[in-house]
């Protein structure tokens, strides 16, 4: 499995090596990182990408590419093209290799075992240290598997003098501690604390009981079905540490659970475990038992592994990445029509306007581009109108003539309105109007009207989107209102 999640990288590794002559322009080396897997993005795209006739004729291509010429008024679009799908599949395999490398991590770290010893024995902690819970893993040498345990591991045994003081403090003491909430073990009516562990004493308690439907084993008191005179049980507790016991018998009663099949082998293996472990409490590491009940038995760690997880779902989200990457592009194109609509209405009023005053419309445009640089050399915002328009200037200075320049600008915005004043435009080129200022004048007027409806619209989509808040909010309320409501009954 290791090599699966090395894999991976090692493929990484080689990939860059083959990328090296790659060139990257000065967005796609911003650091080292970046630049690394920007150059193998950069060689996959240009050799086998970019020429393969399924991406040409894709239509994520396409769409991509008129987004890209809406958004960007540079000319080079095949360029900002190939910058765009390097920057995708670079941060696509930078998030899986780093993926890998987690995946990796945790599937060493959840396989590093130190409770083993050379021997394969169990290490316990030494003097003075805290008991520790191990969950070890049990299988048959034909490789059956006969489930998961636990095992309480002690800390390292005091010496035989100190353990009886401590042993002989206890016994004064515990006919108080099991009381729980009684007056007297001589009337139980109440649960016991059988505690199988004192604090400050590292002893081991036990309880028997002959009468489990009274008194359980944990102390619990049944409720009902106890003749009126009471039920007598015996209930013994054993205290042990080392080969050290000690007996004290109350009214109490317990049935021991007969088991069969796999609940009572794993009963005995649970059994067997417990007594590996107390008879070795000297001992910095013990043996476990290698057979139960004529079944062979192979101790191994519980491992914990979720590397593969890891990497399952590192590689799931680069895809879904690399897939919804381009909702961010569309999102995008999206919002340049809604601005180049909200600014048309403005836009044909200030042309209306000059014309008013005697400017034709090449030389409105001029005028509205010239302005747009100084405001964007004052610090001013960048406007998609004005930036066709500053295209549209361009191309009338260099020579194109006026009709194509309109129907280039009416192309580019592809907003239903700026289709219809281009219409004016041409028209009024070819055929000539005199009543083109009057036209563009009620073009204005129409303008504001769906500039209007159109916010109107916005507004209701906007209501729409708060629709399920408010439901949360509802029902939210209605719970703080209700559930005290329904709890002081």
């Amino acid at each position: 499995m290791i090599a699966l999640y090395l894999m991976i990288p090692a493929y990484m590794g080689l990939l860059y090596l083959l990328s090296a002559e790659e060139k990257l322009s000065l967005d796609l080396s911003k650091d080292r990182i970046s630049t690394l897997f920007n150059k193998i993005a950069a060689f996959l795209y240009r050799r086998f990408i970019k020429e393969s006739r399924f991406f040409y004729r894709s239509p994520s291509r396409k769409k991509v590419e008129s987004g890209l010429k809406a958004l960007n008024s540079k000319t080079d679009v095949e360029k900002e093209q190939g910058e765009y799908y390097i920057r995708k599949i670079g941060f696509t395999l930078m998030l899986i290799t780093m993926g890998s490398f987690l995946a990796a991590v945790c599937y060493l770290q959840a396989r590093r075992s130190d409770i083993f010893d050379e021997k394969g024995f169990l290490i316990r902690n030494g003097y003075d240290k805290s008991e520790t819970t191990q969950t070890l893993t049990v299988t048959g040498q034909d490789g059956e598997s006969y489930g998961d345990f636990e095992l309480l591991v002690k800390e390292r045994a005091y010496t035989r003098k100190q353990a009886q003081e401590l042993f002989t403090k206890l016994i004064g003491e515990l006919p108080t501690i099991i009381l729980g909430e009684n007056e007297d073990l001589s009337h139980v009516e109440k649960d016991l604390n059988l505690v199988t562990k004192v604090p400050g004493y590292p002893f081991e308690i036990s309880w028997k009981t002959d009468d489990c439907d009274v008194i359980s084993y944990d102390g619990r008191v049944a409720g009902e079905g106890i003749p009126d005179k009471g039920a007598l049980v015996v209930l013994t507790a054993q205290i042990s540490y080392l080969e050290m016991n000690w007996e004290h018998e109350f009214f109490v009663n317990v049935y021991e659970r007969e088991l069969t099949g796999a609940d009572f082998l794993r009963k005995k293996i649970q059994e067997e475990l417990i007594k590996a472990e107390e008879g070795s409490r000297e001992k910095e590491s013990f043996e476990l038992p290698s057979e139960v009940l004529g079944k062979s038995l192979i101790f191994s760690e519980t491992i914990d592994d979720n590397s593969l997880m890891i990497l399952i779902l590192v590689i799931i989200s680069s895809a879904l990445i690399f897939v919804f990457k381009d909702k961010e592009l569309d999102k995008a194109v999206e919002e340049r029509k809604r601005k180049l609509i909200l600014d048309y209405p403005q836009f044909i009023s200030r042309l209306v306007l000059y014309m008013g005053a005697g400017l034709s419309v090449r030389a409105i445009l001029e005028l509205f581009s010239e302005e747009y640089k100084k405001e964007l050399d004052s610090g001013g915002a960048k406007s998609f109108l004005y930036e066709e328009i500053k295209k549209s200037s361009n191309e009338l200075q260099s020579g194109v003539s006026e009709l194509s320049v309109y129907e280039r600008f009416g192309v580019r915005c592809g907003a239903q309105q700026y289709t219809r004043l281009v219409t004016l435009l041409s028209q009024n080129l070819k055929k000539g109007n005199s009543e083109l200022a009057f036209l563009l004048k009620e073009e204005a007027d129409k303008a504001v009207k769906e500039r209007m409806s159109y916010a109107r619209r916005l507004g209701e989509e906007a209501g729409t989107k708060l629709l399920v808040p408010m439901i949360m909010m509802l029902l939210i309320v209605m719970i703080v209102i209700m559930v005290p409501a329904y709890l002081s009954f």
